[in-house]
Order: C-alpha cells, then structure tokens, then sequence
C-alpha cells in the first residue's frame, strides 16, 4: 500500500471514531477551550436527512447570524461546514446514478429556444468550448465548458488530453443570470448595485478524459460525455488550437475536481468552496510551497510524476513549446501540478491561534467519513476533499470589491482549474490569489480590446457573458511558423 493510500486510510478510519487527523503539526496548537468544536456535534449525522433527499433544498443558513448574539462573528467552520453540505447536495445521485449537479441547466441553455431549457432534468454532458463566439472568426459558435482555463493556458493530463470543465447553474442562479446577458443587452442597462437573490447556486466541474480501457483514478467518479474535437486554424500571423464546430466523439470521463458556488445569508458575494479528487496531486501545507530542484514527492498523482522538481511544477506553455497532434487529438508535453496551499491558505485565528487549517481538515475529514459509510455507488464521493472555502465580512460585497477583500482561505484554487493561478503565500493580501481576482464586479474590463462595460455586482457571474467576445475565448495560439504534429 502507498504511503499516499495509507494517509488516507487511516484520516478515514480516525475520522469515522470522531477524531481528526490529517491535520499537520503547525495546526495541531492548544486551542481555548472556550472555542466551539468543528464540525459541530452531529453537523456529520444531518448531512443525509438535510441535503442527500430528492427534495432537499440548497444550504443558505450556515451564515445566519445567532438569534442570541446577533452580531457576534460567524466561526469560520460554519463556512467550510456550508461547502461540503453544497458538495453532499451537489454530488446526490438519482435513481439512475447521476448527479444532482449534472440535472441543472448548463450555460449552453441560457440562449437555447428550448422551452424545457431551464428545467432540472436529465441532461447529455458535452465538453465544448467555454465561449460560443471564438475570437476573429464571426459566426463560429461553442459550446459550454472549457479546454482552456480562466488565464487561457491548459492542464495536459499525462494522456495527452487537455482537462475539460462544465458549468452548472441552479434554477435561481440561472433565472437570473438568464436575465442579465450582455449578449442581449440586459446586462448594460441592469442596476449595478443588483445581485444573484438568497440560494443561487453554481458549480463547475473538471473532467479527465480517459483513452478506451484506461482507467479512471482509484475511486473517482466516472460518466459518459460528448467531447468536442479540436483542430488547428492557421491566420496570416498565428496558428490556434480550436473546436471544431459540431464535431463531437464520445469518451469517458472522471471528475477531478468541483466548484461549489452559492448566495447564503449576509453573503451576496457567493461562498466559493472547491473540492478535488484525492489523488490529483501533492498537497502542501499553506505558506510553505518553494519551487526548488530539490524539493519533490516521491509518489505519482494523476497530475504529477513522482520526484519531479518543484520548480517545474504549475508551468503553463503556449505553442511552439506546447503541441498539438489533430490526429490523435493530444497535446505535448503534460503537465505537472501541485497544489501550493493544502487548505487555500485559510487565515482566521482565535485569540491569536491559526486555527483555519484545522477546520478545513476537520470538516473534510468528517464529511468523507460520512460518505464512506454510503452505500455505493454514493460512497465513490468519500475520495474528494475539500481545498478550502472564501467568503467576505457580511453584507460587505460592493462596486469596489477584488480578492484582496477576501476571508478564509485567501489563496484558494484547485490544480484542475486553477493550475497556473496559485500564489504560495498570503502574507500580503495585495498579492492574493483566489475566485474574487476573476469574479468581482470588473469582470468585463479587463480586456482592453473589447468596449469597457459598467461595473455591476452581478458581474461576479462570468456566465453573463455567454455569445459574447467578453467570455474566455477557447483557443491556444502561437506563432504563424509553429509546426503542430
């Protein structure tokens, strides 16, 4: 048995007897005992009754202030308590083995003609493109999802094939959103100070896609998606890594990763949690990451070879270092990631003691052992963690928001979405890295190309820009001479 398996084996078994392990030493301070316990007494025995039923509504309370003390701070557990209650709604499966996430509208529906768009139902998973008009090419229509993450670079899983994202919207969450599109408008003569309303939901997922009769990662879940094909498009000056429209192959595919995204109580801003599978990559405690040559792991992840050097790990490449083969429609070399900041550089303290890493470790450790003990197929859930969880101060969120305004977990991202946005400290929250540097109320100014649109709450959402220049655009460029295999 690894010594990565054995951790986990024995975090579950301590943590199914209700003690906490996993936790490392620099966490492992006296705390006073007049600190209330995370998770709280039974949090774990309420995860099935409150959000594992067929009606079982989105969790929004978590930040509700104490009726007896109604401006005392909210413990930061509730927070992390809140995102794996997301996660357990989230990752519910129905009577055929889906996900409850995988039944809610897709971004695709927001300008479908389809009257049953909305509904929550059964739905194919297609792996597209995130944007649905590509840079220079008027006309050229996407689907949801991604190849592309947020800063335009692209995870190279060791297969070859790119790492691949769906989004998922809640009712609210997309009644909304459907109601604020810039590309009809309604977005530029909105209200600024307007937000998505109590219990709007988001999630957004990472797929690996597996060769046929590969295997997925021990204890992940797996489905079937339609994946769209690339190609190569050569210009006068560049040459760019596109779909091909309309082209799709059918492959499967493990989740990897999950974004829980929500409204709660005092929290227009969204509580932004993240989860990843247990065997993505090594995980260093918060604030300690180096990119050294003489510092590695020694076991293989799925996303990382064992004893690579840190000091090549999370290095995105663009063509002509990073190349294409339509052919097999895989790219070269794969990437290397770890995740720099095991519990996204949770801050918070009590009486001058950290006690953020703690909590994210023990409301994780809780959560798994309670889905360890599901009957299968629902106990494949135990094998994702939580990263960590952000938020603001209460009732805080405004025009002028960014991530520098964060609380919690202030360095927060996952290594399948988040590869090559991680900063390795948070010791000055000016140079922070999490959601709120992409998701904040300037979300559509940033590109000096495209006309400068009014700065709005509801700005947070990226999935407004949907038929627009303004969504990330899913293509790879390099230079007009680059020779693609």
């Amino acid at each position: 048995m690894s010594q990565l398996l054995r951790f986990r084996f024995a975090a579950l078994a301590i943590a199914a007897l209700g003690v906490h392990a996993a936790v490392p030493a620099s966490a492992q301070q006296p705390v006073a005992a007049a600190l209330a316990p995370c998770p709280t007494f039974g949090w774990a025995e309420g995860l099935k009754s409150n959000f594992q039923q067929p009606d079982s509504q989105f969790p929004i309370n978590d930040t509700k202030p104490n009726p007896n003390n109604p401006t005392a701070p909210i413990p930061d557990c509730n927070f992390h308590q809140w995102s794996f209650e997301a996660f357990v709604w989230a990752t519910t499966l129905d009577s055929n083995g889906v996900p409850r996430f995988m039944t809610l509208p897709t971004e695709n529906d927001l300008t479908s003609t389809d009257a049953n768009a909305a509904a929550v139902r059964p739905r194919e998973l297609k792996l597209a493109a995130r944007s649905t008009i590509a840079h220079d090419l008027p006309g050229f229509t996407e689907g949801a999802g991604a190849f592309v993450q947020a800063d335009g670079n692209v995870l190279v899983a060791p297969n070859g094939y790119p790492v691949y994202t769906s989004v998922h919207m809640n009712p609210t969450y997309f009644a909304t959103a459907q109601q604020n599109l810039i590309v009809d408008g309604n977005y530029q003569k909105g209200s600024p100070d307007s937000t998505f309303p109590l219990g709007s939901a988001v999630f957004k997922a990472t797929w690996l896609r597996l060769d046929t009769g590969q295997a997925a990662p021990t204890g992940a879940f797996t489905t079937q998606a339609q994946v769209q094909v690339l190609t190569v498009l050569r210009t006068k000056t560049t040459v760019a890594i596109v779909p091909v429209p309309g082209q799709f192959v059918t492959a499967t595919v493990a989740l990897v990763g999950l974004h829980v995204v929500g409204v709660t109580v005092d929290h227009p801003e969204f509580l932004w949690g993240t989860f990843e599978h247990t065997l993505n990559t090594p995980q260093v405690p918060d604030n300690t990451f180096t990119p050294s040559s003489s510092v590695s792991n020694p076991d293989s992840f799925t996303f990382y070879q064992a004893r690579t050097p840190f000091s090549l790990v999370n290095q995105p490449l663009m063509p002509p270092s990073l190349t294409f083969n339509p052919a097999t429609q895989r790219f070269s070399p794969s990437t290397n990631a770890v995740l720099e900041n095991q519990t996204g550089g949770e801050n918070q303290t009590y009486n001058g003691v950290l006690i953020g890493p703690r909590n994210v470790l023990a409301v994780s450790g809780q959560g798994q052992s309670f889905l360890a003990h599901e009957q299968p197929p629902q106990s494949i859930f135990a094998n994702y963690y939580l990263v960590g969880t952000v938020w603001m101060m209460p009732n805080s969120y405004n025009l002028n928001s960014d991530q520098s305004s964060a609380v919690g977990s202030v360095n927060l991202a996952n290594t399948t979405a988040e590869t090559f946005q991680q900063y390795p400290n948070n010791s000055n929250m000016q140079n922070v890295q999490n959601c709120f540097m992409c998701h904040n109320p300037t979300s559509y100014s940033f590109d000096p190309s495209l006309p400068k649109l009014p700065n709005r709450l509801v700005a947070i959402s990226h999935a407004l820009s949907v038929g627009t220049p303004y969504a990330v655009p899913n293509l790879i460029f390099g230079p007009a001479k680059t020779l693609f295999r």
